[in-house]
């Protein structure tokens, strides 16, 4: 070989980590998640001096091959060690230029995988990738300013997902998830340790509420079921309630409040003292007994909801998806009395409700509505509720997610047919579209 730049040169210095040291750090870091026995087998620094500058007739041993080619993922060591040529493709052959039409397939056949599997292997592929996280993280000892950091992005990932469509969070979401999971993989003291898990169990009901949001309640459920699992790894009692408060939507928007009930009661029957999650699972439970028409147990959970929120430390309550607010707690009681047909208990607690809420939260305000509007059809209040119906569904807040369409579905079901009061609901409501199970929006380029 020559002794131009290697390719290996170039990748390294992208990196910032061309001197012999930073080199060999990154080195036995890899080497140990291949094979234990490799630690200690870093190439000397007359070695490694060859291997940038293309000194070589023969290949490195296999060993060092194995490394480098995990270092390098797409990489072969004859590509890493041979001349850099920035016109060519490192093997010494000039690059055909793309073909239009085959490139088109391509994209085709990634997006017939689906789009959580692109998600997942998109943000893998930039984690590991020479950028900017790479460069920032010390993954044997991460830093205070590095767990702030991510602990405050899964804070603020949640409170978006109130205002913007969560799938348009999706790629920065898995993206900070990928992160904290290279992390964990070099064991961190053990306080580090804990906060990256609690991290990634919050990332974790974040990535869980998206899928739901989405239709795609198998892949929540899983993702609620990790985020348990971290919880519980950590200790954390709160998050693991948060996990099952959020698996508690699948029951509930799947006409299941039997299996709601199961599910929640258990964890209500042990419970001491007061936090967010425990008034949202007293509301879920709220709601499966007025779907069940049971009045006096309805009456004895929402009450329960709302003295728990009463006595909760202000501090837990967080705007976004990883809390229970005052203003939800409120849209859960509109939600109970007009499944029980209280169209003036619905009327009076929906319109404190709608105050609480900020008018550009992309769900809540209109499943209020919904709510209502529900309880003035039984009522036989058509024209008004149309009126709120269509209003809600073509509010340009409103995120058509699947919680909001199966709420605009149940509410048509209540009415006749057909008739001149509803054309123009009618008209809305065929302009909504259910998510697609199988797909998800493409991935947006995380913010930095």
């Amino acid at each position: 070989m020559s002794g131009r730049q290697t390719l290996l040169k170039v990748l390294l210095m992208k990196r910032h980590q061309e001197s012999h040291r930073a080199f060999c750090l990154e080195y036995e870091k890899v080497a140990r998640s291949i094979d234990r026995s490799l630690i200690g087998s870093s190439p000397s620094r007359e070695a490694f001096g060859r291997w940038l500058k293309g000194h070589l007739k023969t290949k490195p041993q296999a060993d060092h091959c194995r490394v480098l080619e995990r270092m390098f993922p797409g990489h072969a060591v004859a590509e890493l060690l041979a001349p850099y040529d920035p016109g060519s493709n490192n093997s010494g052959v000039p690059q055909t230029p793309p073909n239009p039409r085959e490139a088109a397939t391509n994209r085709r056949e990634v997006f017939q995988l689906g789009a959580t599997t692109m998600a997942l292997g998109l943000a893998e592929s930039l984690w590991r990738g020479p950028d900017l996280f790479e460069q920032a993280l010390d993954a044997s000892n991460v830093g205070e300013a590095r767990l702030h950091f991510l602990e405050s992005q899964v804070d603020r990932l949640a409170e978006r997902m109130e205002k913007v469509p969560p799938a348009s969070l999706l790629s920065e979401t898995l993206l900070c998830l990928a992160s904290v999971r290279e992390l964990l993989g070099h064991r961190q003291p053990t306080e580090s340790q804990r906060r990256l898990v609690r991290v990634g169990a919050k990332l974790s009901i974040v990535v869980g509420v998206t899928m739901f949001c989405a239709n795609q309640f198998a892949l929540a459920r899983r993702w609620y079921t990790a985020a348990t699992r971290a919880a519980d790894e950590a200790g954390d009692r709160y998050i693991s309630d948060l996990a099952l408060s959020s698996t508690l939507l699948i029951p509930t928007y799947s006409g299941d409040a039997r299996g709601a009930l199961a599910l929640v009661t258990p964890r209500l029957e042990q419970v001491v003292g007061a936090t967010p999650a425990i008034a949202w699972m007293w509301g879920f439970a709220a709601l499966a007994h007025a779907s069940l028409g049971d009045r006096a147990a309805f009456e004895r959970a929402i009450s329960r909801s709302r003295t728990t929120l009463d006595r909760c430390e202000p501090a837990l309550q967080q705007p976004g998806a990883l809390s229970f607010q005052r203003e939800r707690q409120m849209f859960y009681e509109t939600r109970g009395r007009a499944d029980l047909g209280d169209l003036e208990g619905t009327a009076e607690v929906a319109t404190r409700a709608l105050a609480a809420y900020d008018p550009t939260d992309n769900a809540d305000p209109a499943l209020v509505r919904f709510a209502y509007a529900c309880a003035l059809v039984k009522a036989g209040e058509v024209e008004e509720a149309c009126r709120i119906a269509t209003a809600a569904i073509r509010d340009p807040y409103t995120c058509h997610s699947h919680v909001v369409v199966v709420r605009a579905h149940e509410f048509d079901a209540l009415l006749a047919p057909s008739g001149s009061v509803t054309a123009d609901w009618r008209e809305a409501l065929s302009e909504v579209r259910a998510p697609d199970p199988t797909t998800l929006p493409p991935l947006s380029p995380p913010r930095t």
